[in-house]
C-alpha cells in the first residue's frame, strides 16, 4: 500500500512539473507557444468583427416597426400583435430590450414643420404605450416590465422590380406568405401599372414600336 502511494506521488509531481512548464522551451530561435498563441488571437479577431453583426441583427429582430400598426396610428394590426406574441414567447425567457421604429407613416405639411415633429412625437409615445399594453394583455400571469427605446432604423430589405431602381420595399404578411418577390399594388406614381406587379416601359423607340426602324 505504502509503494502504490508513493508511485501515484511521484506521478503527480511530474504531472505539475508539465503543467508548470506551461509554454516553455529550450529552442532559442523559435516560439514554444506555436501555434496556439496565434489561433487564439486570429479567433478573438473574427468574433470582434462578427459581434457588431450579430448585435445589428438582434436590435432589428426586437424592433417593432411602422408596418406593425394602422397607417398613421397607434391601433396594432394583426401583423404587430403576431410579432409581439413571439418576441413574449422567446425562450428560455423575453428580452424585455425592445425597439420601436419612430413614425415615419405620417403625412408631412411643409408649411408646418414644427407640427410634424410634434406630432411624431406625440404618436411614438402613443404607439410605445400600445405596445406595452398588448405585452401585459399577452403576458398575463407573467408580467415582465419592457424597455422599450425608439430609433430611426431603417426596414431592412432591399426589392428591385423591373423598370424601377432598387429601393427600400416592405413587404406585407400576404407577400410574405406567397414568398412573393414583387408587391401586389402598383408603387405610386405616374402611370401605375395593373395590379400584379409594374411593367416594364415601352422602348424609346416610341410608344408600341419595337425599336428605331431601319
Amino acid at each position: 500500500m505504502n509503494g502504490f502511494k508513493v508511485k501515484m506521488l511521484s506521478v503527480a509531481t511530474v504531472a505539475c512539473g508539465f503543467m508548470a512548464a506551461g509554454c516553455q522551451s529550450t529552442d532559442k530561435h523559435g516560439d514554444p507557444c506555436w501555434p496556439d498563441r496565434y489561433a487564439n488571437e486570429a479567433r478573438q479577431l473574427t468574433v470582434a468583427a462578427f459581434q457588431p453583426q450579430v448585435e445589428n441583427g438582434h436590435i432589428l429582430d426586437h424592433t417593432i416597426w411602422n408596418l406593425h400598426f394602422e397607417y398613421g396610428s397607434d391601433q396594432m394590426n394583426g401583423a404587430g400583435m403576431d410579432k409581439l406574441d413571439q418576441l413574449a414567447r422567446r425562450r428560455p425567457m423575453p428580452d424585455v430590450h425592445l425597439f420601436l421604429q419612430t413614425t415615419r407613416d405620417i403625412a408631412y405639411d411643409p408649411e408646418k414643420p414644427a407640427d410634424h415633429a410634434a406630432k411624431r412625437i406625440d404618436l411614438d409615445n402613443k404607439r410605445v404605450a400600445a405596445v406595452q399594453k398588448y405585452l401585459k394583455a399577452t403576458l398575463t400571469g407573467r408580467e415582465l416590465t419592457f424597455d422599450i427605446q425608439i430609433h430611426d432604423r431603417a426596414y431592412p430589405g432591399i426589392d428591385v422590380t423591373p423598370g424601377i431602381g432598387p429601393r427600400v420595399y416592405i413587404p406585407t404578411p400576404q407577400d410574405r406568405s406567397r414568398g412573393a418577390n414583387v408587391p401586389a399594388t402598383p408603387v405610386s406614381g405616374s402611370g401605375g401599372a395593373a395590379s400584379g406587379g409594374p411593367t416594364n416601359p415601352p422602348p424609346s423607340g416610341g410608344s408600341g414600336s419595337s425599336g428605331p426602324k431601319m
